[in-house]
């Protein structure tokens, strides 16, 4: 009976957490955000200055707002995001939240959204991420019908298919400071390979993946090349001069995916080593896509068993993946909008046709549907979750 009560404490301190700022707000409006208002401001400082710069220099520091200043990830626990927004904390990943609520036109920072937001691919059914929570009545909202599928099955809750998440971003640069920046880079290849997380370490050989990446920018002729940094890589590599390097910072940044879409948006293909969630945001911009089949090693070690043997699990699902997409750019082509067969092996899992329009994506996120329904037919709740 003690062990049960302990997270029904916990909840009950986080309804009445939530409960607390809500009556707060009504009382003293704005001034109870001005931590959110000034973290949204800060990182879009930050992208702002990397963005802005000539020649360009897209490269964020990785740092975290906390309490009204910057400071280092290191030593802060796993998958912290210390500016809350949301309920559920990994809603804040990337700004999924930032996009949504600025999509559907509704205030940046307010009452919490009633949805469990997924921000990242899963292409395995035992893949998990959040759990449903007594508040989550909307349930899920992930890119891929798939996924919406087996979070239904798994769950009992509703879970609704919003398509690619790099929809909902727009760039940080305006149409003529983009056309203008395109016009000065010429064809530019991205790079997005494959990166760690938190307590699981991926490694490979970098200077096999160099050496891949310049002969496909060769044979492909493209004239600039950018690196896409994650934020746990090693910030010191030797890469060749002409190259630039980007980095979007701390997986905390807001306007992440806004950052992301720019790159994407100033390129003309992308280049991988890896089945994430790149390659279907690259193939819905029309981007081409190009595969280096260099291995990566994975290290379990940190994690505990049980969430080991998933995310192996989703490894061997990635790696089949990987194998079938390799082969259809081979027979194919690297031009994903004349793609079909590419087209429908990325479609389960990102949902290309799913994007909503702003007044459906507002209906959804205040009503929990993109259509009017009657009381009686609205299935809000969620069963218990499995074990």
């Amino acid at each position: 009976m003690a062990a049960r009560s302990i997270p029904a404490l916990t909840q009950l301190r986080s309804d009445l957490h939530w409960w607390k700022r809500a009556r707060l707000r009504q009382l003293l409006g704005p001034r109870v955000e001005r931590n959110e208002w000034e973290a949204l401001a800060a990182y879009r400082g930050l992208v702002h200055q990397a963005y802005g710069q000539r020649p360009l220099r897209p490269e964020l520091v990785a740092d975290l707002w906390v309490r009204g200043a910057f400071r280092s990830p290191t030593g802060l626990k796993p998958f912290f995001s210390p500016a809350r927004r949301e309920r559920e904390n990994s809603s804040h990943h990337y700004g999924h939240d930032i996009q949504l609520k600025r999509h559907a036109g509704l205030p940046l920072v307010g009452p919490p959204l009633p949805f469990l937001l997924e921000h990242g691919l899963k292409v395995s059914r035992e893949a998990q991420f959040e759990t449903p929570q007594p508040w989550s009545g909307g349930g899920y909202l992930c890119m891929g019908e798939l996924r919406a599928q087996w979070l239904r099955e798994r769950y009992g809750c509703p879970a609704t298919a919003i398509g690619p998440w790099i929809h909902y971003a727009k760039s940080v640069l305006d149409l003529a400071d983009l056309t203008a920046l395109r016009q000065r880079l010429g064809s530019t290849l991205l790079v997005i390979l494959a990166h760690s997380w938190d307590r699981m370490h991926r490694s490979m050989d970098v200077s096999q993946c160099i050496e891949a990446i310049t002969t496909i920018a060769h044979e492909h002729t493209y004239r600039q090349v950018i690196w896409l940094r994650h934020w746990q890589d090693a910030p010191d590599l030797t890469l060749p001069p002409d190259w630039i390097v980007a980095c979007n910072g701390h997986r905390s940044n807001p306007w992440f995916l806004d950052a992301l879409r720019s790159l994407l948006e100033l390129s003309d293909g992308l280049v991988t080593n890896a089945f994430g969630t790149h390659i279907g945001y690259a193939a819905a911009l029309g981007k081409r896509l190009h595969w280096i089949n260099t291995s990566v090693e994975e290290d379990y070690s940190q994690l505990p068993v049980e969430q080991a043997k998933r995310a192996q699990r989703e490894r061997d699902e990635r790696q089949r993946l990987s194998q079938e997409l390799e082969q259809l750019l081979d027979q194919h082509g690297t031009d994903s909008h004349a793609n079909d067969p590419l087209l429908a092996l990325l479609d389960p899992y990102w949902g290309f046709s799913r994007t909503l329009s702003s007044p459906d994506l507002k209906r959804l996120l205040q009503t929990g549907s993109t259509r009017e329904q009657p009381e009686a037919d609205k299935n809000n709740g969620c069963d218990t979750p499995e074990p």
